[in-house]
């Protein structure tokens, strides 16, 4: 028997959620941090992605990190899944 998948709570499309990796691109700084190997939930219908309050806060302490690293105003990274176990 295979898990049921969740429902997208956004779209009205009956969209399931399914974990993927994706790439998220943080343009707010005077630095653009792209950190590629994110975990998250995908839409299979509309799209809309989703990523858990850890994640997010790691995404955002890899920014602020990365704002004095650019030569080129880009820094592109990895999401390090470790880092929020060993912060868990």
């Amino acid at each position: 028997m295979t898990a049921q998948r969740p429902q997208c709570a956004v779209c009205n499309l009956g969209g399931h959620l399914d974990d993927e990796l994706i790439t998220e691109t943080d343009d707010t700084r005077a630095v653009i941090v792209v950190v590629r190997h994110v975990p998250a939930q995908v839409c299979d219908r509309c799209g809309t992605t989703t990523v858990t309050d850890e994640v997010a806060e790691e995404l955002a302490r890899i920014a602020d990190a990365q704002q004095g690293n650019a030569v080129s105003g880009t820094v592109v990274v990895d999401f390090d899944q470790k880092q929020i176990a060993a912060a868990g």
